[in-house]
């Protein structure tokens, strides 16, 4: 339980520093920015979380009775899929940021394999966009994940599938980090 309760901490921490991501020099930006630097997993060792879930096992209409099923949930894949949903979302209406998705984007799947985590994305993603607007979408989205221990770049699917380009000017067919990300057709 209070390992449930320690991530459950982290998360808020991850959403309050993200939607507080602005220059700001006011005494509560300057105590988040503190607490931004200072976010860890708890116990390294420890990278998963067990949870025993429970489901509906009526065999009589009469009477109501649940099962658990255990889960283990990998603390970096959970922590990875809340930082792209809270992109998805956008900045705060307060602030003068511009959101890096187009509106109707979802997340389909999240996961991490061998320090990339794959961003299984909707149709809706794929867009026209300018140059630096295309940029600044992998730039957040690369940035953000690979404050995560695990990650060292990121690989973007859409609709489970390979795509070139999210906007038509950067090469997404490889993972990539904010160091590597490549225009289309440069070498």
């Amino acid at each position: 339980m209070k390992k449930l309760i320690g991530l459950i901490s982290i998360m808020l921490l991850i959403v309050l520093s993200v939607l507080g991501c602005s220059a700001k020099t006011d005494p509560i930006s300057i105590n988040n920015s503190e607490k931004i630097k200072n976010i860890k997993l708890t116990d390294a060792e420890d990278e998963s979380i067990q949870l025993s879930l429970f489901f509906d096992d009526s065999k009589d209409e009469e009477k109501a009775q649940v099962t658990v099923e255990e889960r283990v949930i990998i603390k970096e894949e959970l922590l990875g899929e809340l930082i792209v949903q809270e992109l998805i979302k956008g900045p705060t209406t307060t602030s003068q940021l511009k959101p890096i998705f187009p509106k109707d984007t979802r997340l389909l799947s999240f996961s991490v394999s061998d320090n990339i985590a794959y961003i299984n994305l909707s149709k809706e993603v794929v867009s026209k966009t300018t140059k630096a607007q295309e940029e600044a979408c992998l730039k957040a989205l690369a940035l953000s994940l690979c404050q995560l221990q695990e990650i060292t770049s990121i690989k973007i699917l859409v609709e489970n599938k390979d795509i070139v380009t999210l906007g038509g000017n950067y090469d997404i067919t490889k993972p990539f980090s904010p160091e590597t990300i490549q225009l289309v057709n440069s070498k």
